[in-house]
This record gives structure tokens, sequence and C-alpha cells, in this order.
């Protein structure tokens, strides 16, 4: 394993450093939970992508951001039910006068499912939905293929999913859905799926992640 190890280094896919031989991710995964008070601004009329409705439960950080790594690139899908959970409190907090006709994910391609096994949004999703009570439905599907986000600067990351996300037949006009996503950077992927599931007739689109940045960084 070692020698593996040492022929193909593992860097990083957040802030690029090797991780060492004898860790599962890097150092800047270290620390504990970072929560995001229920009332904190996580999209002002400054940022370069406005959000209507955020909310998150953690910062994207220490233990919070090995969980979600954990889970985005090597299967570790244990971490679904504790974040699932925290994300729905955050709803029922932030979100308390707020009701939910269904509850929907940030969706990928079908080529990117089989790679990676399942949609961690989309399992995330559903765990928030049997806890809040609400229907969980595909309302959007990823046409294209894309580029990596984090490749891109911020015009570029817009324009990148441009068209990409399209309102299924499940999808309500005048509905209010809840948007599921796992981590918030420039918000640019939300952004987007907002845009497509309003341009449906969805009347209102609050979004949740499981974490956020504390400023913009490279979208996953």
């Amino acid at each position: 394993m070692e020698l593996l190890q040492i022929l193909y280094p593992r860097v990083c896919p957040v802030c690029g450093q090797l991780i060492p031989i004898n860790r599962a991710f890097c150092a800047c995964s270290d620390g504990p939970a970072q929560h995001v008070p229920a009332d904190a601004v996580l999209c002002s009329d400054q940022d370069a992508i406005r959000l209507a409705h955020i909310c998150a439960p953690y910062y994207y950080e220490g233990i919070i951001r090995q969980q979600l790594l954990g889970l985005k690139f090597h299967n570790q899908t244990k971490y679904v039910r504790s974040l699932s959970f925290a994300m729905a409190q955050q709803v029922s907090m932030v979100y308390a006068d707020v009701s939910f006709d269904c509850v929907t994910f940030v969706p990928m391609t079908q080529p990117d499912i089989r790679t990676r096994a399942f949609n961690q949004s989309a399992l995330l999703a559903q765990s928030i939905a049997k806890q809040l009570f609400i229907q969980c439905s595909a309302l959007l599907e990823k046409t294209q293929l894309t580029v990596p986000q984090h490749t891109l600067n911020q015009s570029d990351r817009l324009q990148n999913l441009e068209h990409v996300f399209e309102a299924t037949d499940l999808c309500k006009p005048g509905s209010t859905v809840l948007l599921v996503d796992d981590i918030k950077t420039t918000g640019t992927t939300l952004y987007r799926c907002c845009e497509a599931l309003k341009k449906a007739g969805v009347h209102d689109v609050y979004c949740v992640c499981a974490a956020v940045t504390r400023s913009p960084s490279p979208d996953f």
C-alpha cells in the first residue's frame, strides 16, 4: 500500500497539498465542527452571486470538511445521517415560517453517478425529507457533462453551468421548494438550479447545504 501511495501520491481536492501516507485527509481537515449561527447572513447584496435564501448548519472546516470529502470522494455514506439531521434542524430554525411542497437536490449526470455510485446531494435530500415529513422528488436534471467548477474563475463558472440544468415533469408551478446540496462555496451551482426551477414556474426556492465556506473558494 505504501509503495502505491509513493508512486501515486494523493492530493487534497480542496487545498491542493499532498496528503501524508499515514492520513486519510490532509491537515486542513483537522479541528472541531464550526457551527453556523441560525441568524448568520450567508449571502449579501455584495456577493457576485445572489441567492435569495440559503442556510447551512456548518462551516466547511475541520471535521465537517473531512466528513464531506469522505462522502464525496470515498463512498463514506455513513455521514449522511448526522449531516442531514443537522441540516434538517437548521431548516426548521431558519425557515420556521415556510411551508414546503417538496424537497429536491442538485442533480448529476448519469455518467457522473456511475463513476461515484451515488449522488450525495440526493442522499442528503432524501434523509432530510423523511425527517421533515416532506416529499422528495427529482425536480431537476443535469443535461450536459461540464468542466469541474474548481478549475474555473467566477465568470467562467457561471458560463460553464449555463443552460445545463432543466426542470423535470415533476416540477409543479406555484410550489415552494427546498433545494439541497452538500457544499456552498461561490453559490454558482445553486444559482443555476434556482434559475431552472423558477423558469419552470416554481414560486420560491429555499436552499440548504451541509456546509458553507466563509469566503469564496472553488465550487464543487
